[in-house]
């Protein structure tokens, strides 16, 4: 598989660019069904992205934030990415966004899969950790071939992965969830990730499960990279 790498000579450039990707996304939802979803990731490379988004001057009242995946933990946990999106995107909610919260507190993931079914993702923004996870899907991570099933009816599933920063016990999107995106945004910096990206694409896909967005059918990632 090639491999085609939009690359940016610095780290602020790209986060600009990934931002005017998600707002043009954002657009082009609100024009056709005049309102739009965009599912963002959390951890620490995309959050000035998000600043920059919420810069933007976009039809806020009608787009909704979901997340990709959330640590167990409640908003107010400095690991939530709840917590990190509602800091990052405080004008565009403060503008009329939504934001729709993965975690609640359930003993099941069945409520965040009921809300978040109903959600049409015009974007999905993911990272990459060294590990070759995305979302929150690790390697050897309990629950894994559930959220790796392309066949999958669920948008949402728990999974545990004794190696996750932040906390063991996840609620993730389901590779099927991610492939009925119309866009997928993948956000690396430095060269250890690429390289480790680069290397993902020739294994197999529990080993290094970032691979799986590249089997969207018919639509591959659109990989933003800077050093």
């Amino acid at each position: 598989m090639t491999l085609a790498i939009q690359a940016f000579a610095d780290r602020a450039t790209l986060m600009q660019r990934a931002a005017n990707a998600i707002g043009a996304a954002l657009n082009d939802g609100i024009k056709t069904r005049g309102a739009a979803c965009a599912a963002l990731s959390g951890g620490s490379t995309p959050g000035p992205a998000y600043e920059c988004l919420a810069a933007l001057r976009l039809d806020w009242p009608r787009i909704t934030f979901a997340l990709v995946d959330e640590r167990c933990v409640p908003p107010a946990d400095p690991a939530s990415n709840e917590g990190l999106l509602r800091r990052a995107l405080a004008p565009a909610l403060s503008a009329g966004a939504r934001l729709v919260p993965m975690y609640s507190g359930a003993p099941t993931a069945d409520p965040v899969d009921a809300a978040y079914a109903g959600l049409s993702l015009d974007i999905a923004v993911m990272g990459m950790g060294a590990d070759g996870h995305t979302a929150s899907w690790f390697p050897g991570g309990d629950g894994l071939a559930a959220a790796l099933d392309p066949n999958s009816t669920r948008t949402v599933v728990g999974v545990r992965a004794p190696q996750a920063a932040g906390a063991v016990d996840r609620l993730t999107l389901t590779r099927a969830a991610l492939n009925r995106a119309d866009r997928v945004l993948l956000l690396i910096t430095g060269e250890n990730k690429r390289a480790r990206l680069e290397a993902a694409l020739t294994g197999k896909i529990e080993y290094a499960p970032v691979a799986a967005l590249f089997t969207r059918p018919g639509r591959q990632p659109e990989v933003l990279w800077a050093p």
